[in-house]
């Protein structure tokens, strides 16, 4: 049986990474908060609104997606009773080939419900290329 209640934002982040990692789209489900301002916007991705919205691009991902390791770094949680700000970085590898590792940094949103904590938000954008090495790096955009 697949839980429902998450006790913390963080319960709520384990829960979202584990559903994505095992390709599990009602274990997803159960992460997002139910709601037409929900927004999801995957990388290179529009945004998208609306838990319908979310969950529909979620099960082409999952059904499109091998076998993947998500390995979570650099987290950072800004908290209050009824919001969570996460930001992190995902590096995601697939079991085939562990060598080739693809980073994404991501900002999490959750909030507070009746229902314990639920996903309101998934930003996640490629890491950007080391610039410190290139002669002319080009305009900062933003």
């Amino acid at each position: 049986m697949i839980s429902t209640d998450f006790d913390t934002s963080s319960d709520a982040e384990t829960a979202f990474y584990a559903a994505f990692s095992g390709g599990n789209l009602e274990a997803m489900r159960q992460v997002w908060l139910v709601g037409d301002d929900t927004s999801c916007i995957h990388p290179m991705g529009d945004r998208l609104l609306g838990t319908h919205a979310i969950l529909k691009s979620w099960e082409t991902i999952l059904r499109n997606t091998g076998d993947i390791i998500v390995e979570l770094s650099d987290r950072v949680i800004h908290a209050t009773d009824q919001f969570a700000v996460h930001t992190l970085v995902e590096n995601i590898h697939s079991l085939e080939e562990p060598e080739n590792i693809f980073r994404f940094v991501v900002t999490n949103i959750y909030q507070q419900t009746a229902d314990g904590w639920k996903m309101i938000l998934h930003h996640a954008s490629p890491m950007p290329r080391d610039i410190s090495q290139e002669k002319d790096p080009g305009p900062v955009v933003h």
